[in-house]
């Protein structure tokens, strides 16, 4: 494989949120140890060229030894990026992971509304949000310490008539995603009642044409996903089906069965 690729390490099934349109659920009951992920890694860049890999989840924080994954990938040559809800993060967090080598905090973020994003599910058990104001605050201190700032919005049914041009442009984020909701229904989780139309989604993306921003309508086969018990995920369908466990099958022989859409893929990493 000679692409520059992304991979997506969701190395906790482990979340302080319950998010309603979660399409990351896999059931995991233990998270794999550092040394799990490092083989997985190894594996990975046997016969592919990885440019970086992005720490997700579950909620990423909620793992203990990013600081060495980070290290490690980092001394193979490839970048570290991590995506969070946020809520966990502080100024001492964010100190951490620069530290560490993160170049890219991505920071999911649907809603400016605290009652819409109880609607999401995007508060912890005690019903605490990241506030706004809280967020945009954390926004401006991961600026301050160099770090690439991304902001993920998925669309969906509970918040697609919201106006976020003012919480986005207070933010100042280096890349804004929109993202459609990806649809998600197997044994694990169901998101399907707050799945939308195109029309619905692409009022959302019209209220926002005056912000730079990158708009996904479908994440299928252009995310590679390896989900918290090490497996390859096909994108393709609805269900998170496992390809192979990259802790005993090899990934560039496994990544070969999947229907990769290489020119989507390098549409949603171009920018």
């Amino acid at each position: 494989m000679k692409e520059n690729m992304v991979i997506n390490l969701h190395i906790t099934d482990a979340c302080n949120f319950n998010c309603k349109h979660c399409f990351a659920h896999f059931g995991a009951k233990r998270n794999l140890t550092v040394n799990e992920w490092k083989t997985i890694v190894d594996n990975t860049l046997e016969n592919c060229n990885v440019r970086r890999f992005n720490l997700a989840g579950g909620e990423p924080l909620l793992y203990g030894d990013i600081s060495e994954l980070s290290d490690y990938i980092r001394s193979k040559g490839s970048e570290v990026s991590i995506i969070t809800n946020g809520f966990n993060l502080s100024e001492k967090k964010i100190d951490q992971l620069a530290k560490c080598g993160i170049s890219m905090i991505g920071l999911s973020i649907d809603s400016a509304n605290p009652q819409t994003l109880k609607k999401l599910g995007r508060n912890t058990a005690s019903g605490n949000v990241l506030e706004p104001e809280r967020c945009v605050n954390l926004c401006r201190y991961i600026r301050k310490k160099g770090i690439s700032l991304k902001i993920n919005t998925v669309v969906s049914l509970l918040n697609y008539t919201e106006d976020l041009n003012s919480f986005i442009m207070e933010a100042s984020p280096d890349r804004w995603k929109i993202l459609k909701i990806k649809k998600l229904e197997n044994c694990h989780f169901n998101n399907t009642a707050l799945l939308i139309s195109d029309a619905q989604f692409d009022s959302f993306v019209n209220c926002h044409n005056k912000v730079p921003r990158i708009v996904e309508r479908n994440m299928a086969n252009t995310y590679i996903m390896v989900d918290a018990f090490g497996n390859l995920i096909d994108t393709d369908s609805g269900k998170n089906t496992p390809v192979a466990n990259l802790l005993n099958d090899s990934f560039c022989k496994a990544f070969s069965q999947m229907n990769f859409d290489y020119e989507n893929y390098r549409v949603r990493y171009a920018a």
